[in-house]
């Protein structure tokens, strides 16, 4: 019976030493990082005149997404409200026939809970 204790001892000694070596920490792949985020209106162009017209806002954002937010207007059509990557997205601005100058405000939002980039577009009378 000693020698089967002493058996059974040693076998679940050399089964305790082979669950430790075999759970090691695996190395997982690092944490996305976010890739450098920018929006700019192309040109500068933040005004138009009152027959209206088109501008680009350029995004930069890598591999990273993005999204438009923006108030909703008869007036401005934004082709694209959501993407990833580098993109120059047309904004159309529709003639203004109200007699008073207008402005919208268009935000550009990337992933990460980076800061969003805020334009105002002016439009004459």
């Amino acid at each position: 019976m000693k020698i089967f204790n002493y058996k059974l001892k040693l076998v679940l000694f050399v089964m305790a030493i082979g669950l430790t070596i075999s759970c090691k920490k695996e190395n997982l792949s690092p944490k996305p990082e976010p890739t450098p985020f920018s929006a700019a209106l192309e040109a500068g162009v933040s005004s138009l005149p009152a027959a209206g017209g088109k501008l680009n806002i350029v995004i930069t954002a890598g591999a990273d997404g993005w999204w438009i937010t923006t108030p909703q207007t008869d007036w401005v059509t934004i082709t694209r409200m959501f993407g990833s990557g580098d993109f120059k997205l047309p904004v159309t601005i529709k003639a203004n026939t109200s007699g008073v100058a207008r402005v919208v405000t268009i935000k550009v939002n990337p992933t990460f809970n980076l800061p969003p980039v805020t334009f105002n577009i002016n439009q004459d009378k």
